[in-house]
Formats: C-alpha cells, structure tokens, sequence
C-alpha cells in the first residue's frame, strides 16, 4: 500500500527539518510576526482573518518543503529516496504531506490568533476547516514544484520569494480585490492563494468578493493536483 511507503519519509521529514533555519523564520516566525503587525495596527481583524491565515499557510507549507528539499538536493541526500522502492509520485505526495501538516500547525496558531481579535463569530467551522486543510495541500504541492524546477537549489528561496510576496496583493489577502482595476483582477484569478483567501472569507465572515466557495475549494484541489503532476515530471527530468 502507499501510505506504508509515504507514512515513514512523512515522519522522517518533520524530525529532521521541523527546527531547520528555513523552516522556522520564513515558515514560522515571518507569518506570526506579519499577523501580530496587522493586530497591533488595527485590533478589529475580522476583513483581514482570512489573509492572514492564508498568508502563514502559504509561507509555512512552501519554506518547509523548501528547506527539505534544498538541504537534499545540495547534499546529495535525495538520490536515497530514488534508490528506495517507492515512485516518483509517492515521493512527492510524501513531501507535499509533510509540508501540509506542518502548514497546518501554523495555520492553527494563526487562526486562534485572529480568532481571539474577531468581532463577528465564525460563520461556518466546516468551511474553515477544509478551506484551511486544501489551502495548505495546494501551497505545499506549489513549493515542492518550485523547490524541483529551480536547477541550482541555493536560488530556492529567491524564487519562492518572487512568487509568494506578490501573490499577498494579488490574492486579495490585503485588500479586497473589487478595490482594483479588472486587469489586476484578472492576476488575482490565475493566483492559487486567491481562492483560500476567498474560501476563508466566507467561512469566517460569511461573504466573499469575486469568487464563491463553491468553485474555489474544487479549485485549490485541481491546483494541487496539477503542481503535484509538474512535481513528478520535473523530478523525471532531473534523474
């Protein structure tokens, strides 16, 4: 069975890189730190809730991946898991996993952060909790591609970066994309953190601007899906 292989390099992944300098400022520390700012700044949270939470998703699960990953390649460690019985795409789905849990260790701290700020009840815990579960497969199966497609594996960081720090204005994270021009609308369509925040805006408060959960929950899972894909050819390419 699958999980028997992936269970084991899950549990292996989180004792070696869970404390390792990537892992802790750019996927623990930043994200805590940027949702403290915005509390401190303006105390009721309740319109930037599902930004933030979004954003400490996004940075948590990617710089995970990101650091395993990057020590691997640089070390040569990786060719290891090659040499196992195990596919291509139980490697990846096994990286994904572990980026995805510890995405939502983040994830609850930040949540129970805003929480505690929030006026407004939560509208629906349901929504919340998968909205929370898919938002973090996506933006893991997102790093480990990244991680993968990048040749020299020191440049990792450079791009994630890139890629992550537009994606908190583009996604409607900060400000509500109905506030901007309809091409700037049209970048926020094609960003896969666009429909957690908007699938986490109307679990928490109820409402969302531009797209409803009914098409961006389905469509944080085809997006992890195809980034899990593009995992498995680039690792292909690579060996």
């Amino acid at each position: 069975m699958p999980a028997v292989k992936v269970v084991p390099i899950v549990i292996k992944e989180l004792k070696e890189y869970m404390l390792k300098p990537g892992s802790i400022s750019w996927g623990l520390v930043f994200p805590l730190v940027f949702s403290l700012a915005f509390i401190v700044r303006f105390g009721d949270i309740d319109h930037l809730a599902p930004g933030l939470v979004s954003i400490s998703a996004l940075f948590a699960t990617t710089s995970f991946v990101a650091s395993s990953l990057i020590f691997e390649r640089r070390l040569k460690t990786f060719e290891r898991l090659l040499l196992a019985p195990i596919s291509y795409g139980e490697i990846i789905l096994a990286k994904v996993l572990v980026g995805t849990l510890f995405g939502l260790m983040v994830s609850a701290i930040t949540l129970a952060l805003v929480k505690y700020f929030m006026v407004y009840p939560v509208w629906s815990w349901g929504i919340t909790f998968l909205g929370i579960l898919l938002a973090n497969f996506t933006f893991s199966a997102m790093g480990v591609y990244i991680s993968l497609a990048v040749k020299n594996p020191i440049n990792v960081m450079t791009w994630l970066n890139v890629i992550r720090l537009p994606m908190m204005f583009t996604s409607g994270a900060i400000a509500s994309l109905t506030l901007f021009p309809t091409w700037f609308i049209a970048i926020g369509v094609i960003t896969p953190m666009t429909y957690s925040v908007e699938a986490l805006r109307y679990s928490l408060l109820g409402y969302y601007d531009i797209v409803p959960p009914l098409y961006s929950l389905p469509l944080l899972v085809i997006m992890a899906l195809v980034f899990m894909l593009l995992s498995v050819r680039s690792l292909r390419g690579m060996y």
